[in-house]
């Protein structure tokens, strides 16, 4: 069953309604075969099925976690944790605000393989503060996933990806931001910078905190986070993760909610955004991951009395650790070595 306390549902996207999506410059969709759509998307219902019978669990863990959650973003000084190195997660155990098990896709054109492993992934970034406390568990088995890398990358406050800065691909791109490069294919690497993107593993309790800013948008696309879900990783010596190695079980995105991205919009650096804004309900990708009562927005709070003082996030990724997708860009960090 699906439950909630804000809204806690499973995302189930009706891949079949692809006909919704054109001109977008992440349209994943638009290279894959109908038998490679098919059957992830029978692998997507498998997995929701499998979800539903973990809502006990995720309710009991939920309930916990509401408290804490409201101490947390009324707690004095919470922005201070988002200056230190290591972090723990705000949260003890999976709880759950938003529950997401999502057919996968292709990454979209803008990933780069083997980006550092780190939980601030902000790199000097401007914008509003955002902490994301983000819990995996396995529908195959109803557990929190230890270990399991979380990575994330997404567009800074004006619309540009870290690689990708000075890169014009066409499409729909615009105003400044990244252009075309739809599918899963890959766009040309401008640069080697590295900002706003990396990843760190859950603890044993399935949860890891990543700490960014909030991201901003480009022409075609809504606000929205890129996120994977890597197991039995290794990382290099040089701190980055091998992302050939181990099992990729989880491709998706997340957004927030449209009041929140326009209160944001609305402050510096992201007004000086010069891309033209394409809001949630004109998103193909989000009306898809958002169908038929399902949720794939995160749900923040202030960290503070306002927009400035950060945003505080949390949702729940439900995996099959048996599944193991491809990466299929060509792009990969050849870039110098920061500290981290």
């Amino acid at each position: 069953m699906i439950f909630s306390l804000k809204k806690c549902s499973l995302l189930l996207s009706a891949l079949a309604a692809l006909g919704s999506v054109h001109g977008h410059p992440e349209d994943e969709h638009e290279h894959m075969g109908a038998a490679e759509l098919s059957a992830r998307q029978l692998a997507a219902n498998e997995r929701h099925i499998r979800a539903r019978a973990c809502a006990p669990a995720m309710a009991s863990m939920a309930a916990e976690a509401q408290k804490r959650r409201a101490v947390h973003v009324k707690r004095q000084g919470t922005t201070a944790t988002l200056t230190g190195n290591t972090y723990k997660p705000s949260a003890t155990a999976i709880s759950g605000y938003t529950c997401i098990t999502a057919p996968e896709v292709t990454e979209g054109p803008y990933y780069i393989r083997n980006e550092y492993v780190r939980q601030d992934i902000r790199d000097g970034q401007s914008g509003v503060p955002l902490k994301l406390d983000i819990g995996v568990i396995d529908t195959s088995n109803c557990q929190p996933l230890s270990n399991a890398y979380v990575e994330l990358w997404h567009a800074n406050a004006t619309g540009f990806y870290g690689g990708f800065t000075s890169a014009s691909t066409g499409g729909g791109g615009g105003g400044g931001g990244p252009g075309g490069g739809g599918g899963g294919g890959s766009s040309g690497m401008s640069d080697h910078n590295t900002f706003l993107r990396g990843g760190w593993p859950t603890n044993s309790a399935g949860l890891v905190e990543m700490v960014t800013v909030y991201p901003g948008y480009y022409t075609g696309r809504t606000t929205h986070i890129h996120m994977m879900v890597h197991t039995d990783w290794t990382m290099s010596s040089n701190g980055t993760i091998v992302s050939s190695s181990g099992s990729l079980v989880h491709i998706g995105q997340m957004f927030f909610e449209e009041s929140l991205n326009t209160q944001v919009s609305a402050t510096s650096p992201y007004s000086t955004n010069t891309n033209s804004r394409t809001t949630n309900s004109q998103d193909g990708i989000f009306s898809q991951s958002n169908a038929n009562g399902n949720d794939a927005v995160v749900d923040a709070s202030l960290l503070g009395s306002s927009i400035s003082s950060g945003l505080y996030g949390y949702l729940i990724v439900g995996v099959n650790s048996n599944a193991d997708y491809s990466i299929a860009t060509t792009n990969y960090h050849t870039g110098p070595i920061i500290s981290t």
